[in-house]
């Protein structure tokens, strides 16, 4: 129904890196069918829990590593934050293997285009969410960084728009400085806090838009990455390809937060029917 574009030789040194603990493999599904038919034919590594049996049957017949790892989130944090250190460790020890690397969510994710088409800046590509918002004037954003930044960072990252950290994608080196400084800056957050929600989100900003501790490039919405959440419905139009453009005929290679529009998750669904 759909056809496959032609497979990039260069893929043979890219990485795209996932987490799917708890998942079943109807979670996954969409995702790897996508990027699949967008033409991807590098490495896939996604962490998957010690149970997760029929989750690590399914990736291993799709040619994806399983990673299975075990977290206590008392300990180590919420999943969505300590795979940062996760993928910190795994990149430290096979980093020469790969010139580029996508760390990125899973459950709601689907690839339009090749993920890494077009991208050829080495600095990690940090992608603004949706409307110009600002961090202060997010509510949620804003507990996130009242609860893991100091007063004065909070005041001045206030002023700054929200990058997610949900997609993150650049150079191998870069990524992997950026997975470091991650997984450093998880680790030293106190344990009476650990459990609680949105470090990842606030030492991502910080790194965007105050430290600048690593090389970043930051890409205005809708232009890679389309982070929907936020994002007004009407930017967007469905195709009678089922695929999701902007208003101005823009295709993102990467729709993020999609399943939170019914219309959108549908049409991805007609693309990448549901397992049974």
């Amino acid at each position: 129904m759909f056809s496959h574009p032609p497979r990039d030789p260069a893929d043979a040194r890219r990485l795209v890196l996932g987490a799917a603990v708890g998942f079943a493999p109807a979670q996954v599904h969409a995702f790897l069918e996508s990027l699949h038919a967008a033409g991807y034919a590098g490495d896939v590594v996604m962490l998957v829990g010690p149970r997760d049996l029929a989750l690590a049957r399914y990736l291993r017949a799709r040619g994806v590593t399983p990673a299975r790892t075990w977290f206590i989130r008392r300990l180590h944090g919420p999943i969505h934050a300590y795979r940062f250190e996760l993928f910190a460790a795994y990149l430290r020890k096979t980093l020469a293997r790969y010139d580029q690397v996508l760390v990125t969510d899973v459950r709601d994710v689907v690839f339009q285009a090749h993920p890494f088409a077009g991208i050829s800046d080495p600095a990690c590509h940090f992608f603004l969410e949706g409307d110009r918002r600002t961090i202060g004037n997010e509510p949620t954003n804003m507990v996130y960084m009242r609860a893991f930044l100091p007063p004065a960072e909070v005041e001045r990252i206030a002023a700054c728009r929200i990058s997610c950290c949900g997609v993150v994608l650049g150079g191998a080196p870069a990524m992997a400085a950026y997975l470091e400084r991650m997984a450093a800056d998880l680790a030293a957050v106190p344990f009476a806090v650990r459990r609680k929600i949105g470090a990842d989100t606030a030492f991502h900003n910080r790194m965007a838009h105050l430290t600048h501790a690593v090389p970043v490039t930051l890409v205005e919405n809708n232009l890679h990455v389309a982070t929907m959440g936020i994002e007004p419905v009407s930017t967007y139009r469905i195709g009678p390809d089922h695929l999701i453009r902007t208003v101005d005929g823009g295709l993102p290679a990467i729709l993020h937060q999609y399943d939170r529009i019914p219309a959108f998750k549908a049409a991805v669904d007609t693309r990448f029917p549901a397992l049974r």
